[in-house]
């Protein structure tokens, strides 16, 4: 599906404030900049920041990409194979391709993130919510008699395997961001076979 020319610049938009954020952190500290400086960077009123981020952390985290609601729809349903390891491994893959991730901007967010306490609190947090969100995502998918411990197993395990291929990422450029998740997706998957 085409995205729309409002998706696109939002996209954009976002992606700028990201970059002028970890650009304006890296160069100095967190606490060496104002939310004014961001918007100035990125060409956005204070405003239009503001209708992005709700602050300082999360335009240096930057805004997590939205899952597209037509497979997310049809992964509650049970789809798209009907079987949920395949399911999961095929709505993250879509949604990791429908992100544009580049080596330095991973090693960037990572070396921000061990640098300040605040920003490794808030990434953990951020975890926890997509867990939390993902596991009940499960749970609806499997219905009323689904085991709660499993729903969150699978979304915790999902969110290791992510961590691991942003680690390969960085370490291995040449291959997408989306291939060392498939690669770490299913070399985890033999392990239950």
């Amino acid at each position: 599906m085409k995205e729309s020319a409002i998706t696109l610049r939002r996209k954009w938009v976002a992606a700028r404030i990201t970059a002028c954020a970890q650009a304006l952190a890296e160069e100095r500290g967190i606490d060496g900049f104002t939310m004014d400086d961001v918007a100035e960077c990125a060409g956005v009123s204070r405003r239009t920041l503001f209708n992005y981020v709700p602050g300082k952390l999360d335009a240096i985290l930057g805004v997590p990409p939205d899952p597209d609601p037509a497979l997310f729809s049809e992964f509650l349903a049970g789809g798209p194979t009907g079987r949920l390891g395949d399911d999961v491994r095929a709505i993250v893959g879509a949604l990791l391709e429908s992100k544009d991730s580049e080596p330095g901007d991973v090693e960037r967010v990572r070396r921000l993130i061990a640098s300040d306490v605040r920003l490794h609190k808030a990434m953990h947090e951020r975890f926890g919510k997509v867990t939390t969100f993902f596991a009940e995502a499960i749970l609806t998918r499997e219905g009323p008699d689904a085991d709660p411990l499993r729903g969150r197993a699978v979304a915790t395990v999902t969110l290791a395997l992510f961590d691991l291929a942003l680690h390969n990422f960085v370490a291995d450029p040449k291959t997408s961001l989306v291939d060392h998740y498939m690669r770490a997706f299913d070399s985890a998957a033999t392990l239950f076979d």
